[in-house]
């Protein structure tokens, strides 16, 4: 009878430290997939923001874009290109390292694929909105903050500026 209560006890206990550590490992693997996706920011209106922009920055009507879509394959209508968040923080950290500034500790980039081509956005938008690159991470094109309308003093030409 010792003997039956001293395993069913045994028993008891290995039960428990087995659901231990398979919560510590369920959360370890929560944890590890956190970090990996860390530098990542797929927030839903930040991807959705970041979408508008490369669409609309890749798709106008302008001659180097046009030529930039030829060389890379990308048919001339957005609705016949596939737009996904990147979600690998690798990439996520590989695109944020292409900004010509160093980002803020802790700051996440949205990152997209554009078919071909991967859209970084950049999380601070005073500085620049966003870059092209191909899937070997060459930046194609860099995207620049709006320019505020210079004014041309009225005592001058406005051919001079």
């Amino acid at each position: 009878m010792n003997t039956t209560v001293v395993v069913a006890a045994s028993l008891a206990l290995s039960a428990i430290a087995l659901s231990a550590a398979a919560q510590g490992v369920g959360g370890g693997l929560v944890n590890q997939r956190d970090r990996e996706q860390r530098p990542c920011d797929t927030t839903t209106s930040v991807i959705d923001s970041a979408r508008a922009d490369a669409v609309s920055v890749l798709f106008s009507d302008r001659p180097l874009l046009a030529e930039l879509r030829h060389e890379q394959g990308i048919p001339n209508s957005a609705g016949q290109v596939e737009v996904s968040a990147v979600r690998d923080g690798a990439v996520c950290e590989r695109m944020a390292s292409q900004f010509d500034h160093a980002l803020s500790p802790g700051s996440r980039v949205a990152v997209l694929r554009v078919g071909p081509l991967y859209y970084a956005r950049d999380p601070d938008q005073r500085r620049a909105t966003g870059l092209f690159a191909d899937s070997t991470f060459h930046v194609l094109i860099r995207l620049g903050a709006a320019f505020e309308e210079q004014r041309v003093p009225s005592n001058l030409p406005a051919d001079r500026f």
